[in-house]
């Protein structure tokens, strides 16, 4: 197990004392070089800050060395996935990720159940044996599929604010490998799931010549979505830097494939007295999950918190989350092989980033756009869009 990188300075009295600025004039930012490494040296007078499109002065820019001994928040929530080998990559991502936070770090799992998202432990955890017992649940809990009528609410043990309770150590740390160990050696079928069938394309699958079947999942990814956002809202107050992972390989991804959006324009053989088609089932698709992504990015401004996805197939098919997760300064990871390794390692920047404070004439309730931009050439900026 890794500790927190740092550069051997230690966090400052004013970080822990006095009161966080709100969210909404304050920014996590990870800076990287050409190589993908962190860029650690930057100043105050190194960034530009907008706000719909006029320019904020920046009071303060703590670097990752200053925030780096500070506790950060991980929520992992599992979303239903269909095929058997796409849930055995995420499962042990998920596991393998778990056995790289490092210490003094919270989790939280959340995986969808029968009917809803469960919490399957009170709140943010520092007990890694608590983590492994969570974890251990999640294959035979996780549906293939967005069954049931979603509550719009976190259900199972819920999230208390003040809850707490103390590190094990090395007995944790072991209860967490010992986990990893019994997924990496598991019989056949451990992760339970179908294996998809091949030649089915997503058209196929959600039906679209049906406009009754789509409106009714469109409802239910609705107040699956408003479930995910009810998280966001629990971990405002958190206070650090928090991180929200999304492992999902279900019906709302498969709504934001780009072959529904094209479907908009493709030509169907119609017929008499019927409610419609897959063109407009795909045009209804579209503008529902657009909006839905647009209410999560606004969400994850106002709260703070890092959206990231396992989720999509690859660079132009990353699934509703995964389109997303970037506009929150997160990464969209596909659902594929290597990811294990990517997704744990990509531990050491996720936490790495600097804290960039700015001033308001007044903090309007909508959403705005927010450009923030580095005045240092050969370094690229991971941060939120909206404010």
């Amino acid at each position: 197990m890794f500790h927190r990188w740092c550069l051997g300075l230690t966090l400052g009295a004013a970080l822990v004392a006095g009161q966080p600025v709100p969210a909404r004039t304050q920014a996590w930012v990870l800076a990287l070089d050409e190589r993908g490494g962190v860029v650690t040296d930057l100043k105050a007078e190194d960034f530009k800050v907008r706000v719909d499109g006029k320019a904020r002065p920046v009071v303060q820019v703590k670097t990752p060395a200053q925030t780096a001994e500070a506790p950060q928040s991980w929520i992992l929530v599992f979303e239903p996935i269909r095929d058997t080998g796409h849930r055995t990559t995420a499962f042990l991502a998920a596991a393998d990720f778990l056995t790289k936070v490092p210490l003094g770090d919270r989790v939280l799992i959340v995986a969808r159940g029968k009917d809803s998202l469960e919490s399957l432990m009170p709140g943010l955890s520092v007990n890694r044996a608590r983590w492994a017992e969570a974890m251990a649940k999640v294959p035979d809990l996780l549906p293939e599929s967005l069954v049931g009528t979603p509550k719009e609410t976190l259900q199972g043990a819920g999230f208390k604010a003040d809850f707490t309770d103390v590190p094990d150590g090395d007995a944790g740390q072991e209860a967490l490998n010992a986990m990893l160990a019994r997924f990496r050696g598991g019989a056949p079928g451990w992760a339970r799931g179908t294996v998809d069938q091949r030649g089915v394309n997503v058209l196929d699958r959600l039906n679209l010549n049906n406009p009754s079947f789509v409106t009714g999942m469109l409802a239910t990814i609705g107040r699956e979505s408003k479930a995910l956002e009810s998280i966001l809202d629990l971990a405002a107050a958190v206070p650090g830097q928090k991180h929200l992972v999304v492992f999902s390989r279900c019906e709302m991804d498969d709504m934001t494939h780009p072959m529904v959006k094209r479907a908009m324009t493709q030509s169907f053989r119609r017929e008499r007295g019927d409610a419609g088609g897959p063109a407009e089932s795909a045009t209804l698709a579209t503008r529902d999950m657009t909006l839905l992504q647009a209410s999560l990015k606004a969400k994850a401004a106002s709260t703070g918190v890092t959206v990231y996805s396992v989720a999509g197939a690859g660079q132009n098919v990353m699934g509703h989350v995964g389109s997303v997760a970037p506009a929150t300064g997160g990464y969209a990871f596909p659902l594929s092989d290597g990811v294990e390794a990517r997704f744990g390692q990509g531990i050491q920047m996720f936490g790495s980033r600097y804290l960039l404070q700015w001033t308001e004439d007044s903090v309007p309730e909508k959403a705005l756009p927010l450009d923030i931009d580095i005045t240092r050439k050969g370094v690229k900026l991971l941060v939120q869009t909206l404010r």
